[in-house]
């Protein structure tokens, strides 16, 4: 019996490391994998929560739930670059997914360094790599000695989340007045100040900016908001994800300026509802949007409303360009994402000691 260990220990959080790991926790779950135990790193409060077959380690509690084990592992998992804690011993095969290098542009000094040598340590113990992108594929080559280490890209899935259900958020005004998207933590390298200004330039709509807004940033975004927004920009804060589906489903487009993506998950997703795309053109956005977003190439407030005004025109969700941006993020689903994994998984383990 080969044990093989993954770590979700972000299976609660509402970000894309949380994303990833809702979707694709279940579906490890229930895949067949004769001759293998899996062993899930989990809150301890999803203790038991994939089945009785699993074997689970607490995030809370890993070096005793991996003491009481007493197994070899044979393989482990580490699903993202900012873990804590990575275990077995000298014949553990380690598999690393690195989903972006933003500390390269987003620190500076000290704390850049402490980032940089900390990721090296983590690529240089480890056997694999995998990473979300060609962009961040691309960013790890240039920035790192891999020696022989090998590097797949495995792109994120996108659940099926417009078959879910819709709510419709308390904060949405009942006006009539049309209304764009903007989601994601609220964070200086998502660069939703710039959608503030160029709202003034387009009197007929709201902007909802939905998301993690605990960040420092934040305070500065809502004054930003409060002060040259005319009233028609507000900061919402996380929704739920039924609050999401109706976002995206009722939106007239979803606004994504970012300057730093690994992948960038809500533009595909907003493709699922037919919702209209505008993007920048920087990391990995045109990789993953391809030619079914309306890009950005600067961010001057009047040049952006101009973009939006043009793009908006002739869109329908049943137009051509729609359906075509709808099959566009069908591409990308957790079955492909699991089949491939899996196919890794039992790669590396018929390697192991």
């Amino acid at each position: 019996m080969k044990h093989l260990v993954v770590d979700f220990s972000h299976l609660n959080d509402l970000n894309g490391f949380g994303e990833i790991a809702r979707n694709f926790a279940p579906r490890l779950a229930k895949a067949d994998m004769p001759g293998v135990q899996r062993i899930f790193v989990v809150p301890d409060d999803q203790v038991g929560a994939f089945g009785e077959h699993i074997i689970y380690i607490r995030r809370n509690h890993k070096r005793e739930d991996l003491r009481r084990l007493g197994e070899h592992i044979d393989l482990w998992h580490a699903t993202d670059q900012q873990y804590h804690l990575r275990g077995g011993d000298g014949g553990t095969l380690q598999l690393l997914t690195v989903h972006d290098l933003n500390f390269l542009r987003e620190k500076s000094g000290l704390h850049r360094w402490r980032h940089i040598v900390q990721l090296g340590w983590r690529i240089r113990h480890s056997d694999y790599l995998t990473c979300i992108s060609r962009y961040v594929r691309q960013d790890i080559i240039d920035h790192y000695h891999l020696r022989q280490i090998p590097l797949d890209v495995v792109y994120n899935g996108i659940g099926a989340l417009e078959c879910g259900r819709q709510q419709k958020p308390s904060f949405v005004e009942d006006d009539g007045k049309p209304f764009f998207l903007a989601i994601g933590q609220v964070r200086e390298k998502k660069n939703f100040q710039t959608l503030v200004p160029m709202m003034r330039h387009l009197p007929d709509y709201r902007l909802y900016i939905c998301g993690d807004d605990h960040f420092d940033f934040a305070r500065q975004l809502r004054q930003l908001a409060d002060s040259e927004g005319d009233g028609r920009v507000l900061l919402a804060g996380k929704v739920s994800d039924e609050e999401k589906h109706w976002l995206y489903a009722h939106a007239a487009a979803l606004l994504f300026p970012s300057r730093l993506e690994g992948f960038g998950i809500p533009v595909l997703e907003a493709m699922r509802f037919r919702c209209k795309v505008f993007s920048s053109r920087l990391s990995s956005l045109p990789e993953v949007c391809a030619d079914h977003a309306t890009y950005w190439d600067h961010f001057d407030p009047v040049y952006m409303a101009d973009v939006v005004r043009k793009g908006l025109r002739g869109w329908s969700k049943d137009s051509e360009a729609a359906l075509q941006a709808e099959e566009h993020s069908l591409q990308f689903n957790y079955e492909k994402y699991t089949e491939q994994y899996l196919a890794l998984y039992m790669k590396l383990l018929a390697k192991s000691k």
